[in-house]
């Protein structure tokens, strides 16, 4: 997975597009449209780390990373997990 901090990552399951310097919309990228949405949250940044806003499947659960690609690792395996 390549990841960077102000550009688009796209790793087999998690597109990541920023919004502004500090917001990315984060989309699972094997959703092409069905009935569930391609979005599933956003990854902020927060003071001391980074922190990932759940809109699916249940909205409004944050989770708190130390680092960018922390973030996109984990929402890229809870991602895995929930397709099982």
């Amino acid at each position: 997975m390549t990841t960077t901090r102000h550009g688009t990552t796209t790793a087999p399951v998690v597109e990541v597009v920023p919004l502004t310097p500090t917001t990315w919309r984060v989309c699972d990228s094997r959703n092409d449209g069905g009935k569930d949405p391609r979005i599933v949250g956003y990854i902020t940044t927060a003071p001391d780390g980074f922190e990932m806003l759940w809109m699916r499947p249940r909205p409004g659960v944050t989770y708190r990373y130390d680092t960018f690609d922390d973030a996109v690792h984990a929402t890229e395996t809870r991602l895995r997990m929930l397709r099982r």
